[in-house]
């Protein structure tokens, strides 16, 4: 058995099975399987020594191509089922996850920056790092260009940067293994400077953390399936309601005694999705 396809969304793969019912009377062997990042991806496998596995692969690349083209969707109607998926959920081998590693370099780098220097900042470093983390908060700082994007890595508690992170780990690794490290990092930098600006604007330079940038990615992602070609099947329903409690809480929690960059937060998300929806019409 040889694997066509591989898809996050299961409703790609069993249109094209539907299909090739139809035209060829072959049936692809659908499974669910877990890849070396944790997600789940439904997989098209056909046996190599068919004599019609030649065409079904060519088929396949064609479908790649357009895959909402109107002959696939009819194709499903007539011959559509939802009960030959098969559960293959093997536990990644090594090899898979240093796949899942390379695939996401700059997500794990970034982590363990930032894991790094809260690190210092626990054993008595605190000082030291927020002032030469901090954004330039005079003339003589501001050809320190470190600073417009250092403040993004240093945070001030542990609930900081366990939040920060992990809503980084989730979405950045996403964006970097769907579309590079080169895409993240622009998206990074984009965000880092422009939050920090803003913020800078509205309460001056003692601000940190990487929010602004994980709001940024968050909106990257709800953007790019807003208006990509998965049209909203990817996350799930109150994702940007969600986004939208986190912006309204930052505005009440001075009251229960929790500061937060608002201003970041709010340019970090339109940075993201207006990043997000230049790469939706791109592709």
């Amino acid at each position: 058995m040889q694997c066509l396809m591989r898809s996050h969304i299961p409703q790609l793969i069993m249109v094209f099975r539907d299909y090739l019912r139809g035209k060829y009377d072959v049936e692809l062997i659908l499974r669910e399987e877990i890849n070396a990042s944790g997600d789940t991806e439904l997989c098209a496998y056909f046996d190599g020594n068919s004599p019609k596995f030649a065409m079904v692969q060519e088929e396949a690349e064609l479908f790649l191509q357009d895959p909402f083209d109107e002959r696939y969707q009819q194709a499903s109607w007539e011959n559509g089922d939802t009960l030959t998926v098969h559960h293959h959920l093997e536990k990644p081998s090594l090899s898979g996850y240093l796949l899942a590693w390379n695939s996401a370099k700059f997500t794990t780098f970034l982590t363990a920056l930032c894991a790094i220097i809260f690190a210092f900042e626990w054993f008595g470093y605190e000082q030291q790092i927020l002032e030469l983390f901090h954004y330039p908060a005079d003339s003589s700082e501001k050809n320190e260009f470190w600073r417009y994007i250092s403040h993004s890595l240093a945070h001030l508690s542990p609930l900081h940067i366990l939040f920060n992170l992990s809503w980084w780990w989730i979405f950045a690794g996403a964006i970097e293994r769907h579309f590079g490290s080169f895409k993240l990092i622009g998206l990074f930098l984009v965000a880092a400077i422009m939050s920090g600006m803003v913020q800078n604007w509205v309460s001056g330079p003692a601000f940190f953390g990487l929010s602004g940038v994980v709001y940024a990615v968050m909106g990257f992602v709800f953007a790019v399936d807003k208006f990509g070609v998965t049209k909203g099947t990817v996350l799930p329903e109150g994702f940007f309601t969600m986004l939208m409690v986190g912006i309204a809480f930052g505005f009440v929690s001075p009251l229960i005694g929790i500061e937060m960059g608002n201003s970041a937060h709010i340019s970090g998300l339109i940075a993201g999705l207006a990043l997000g929806f230049l790469q939706a019409k791109v592709r």
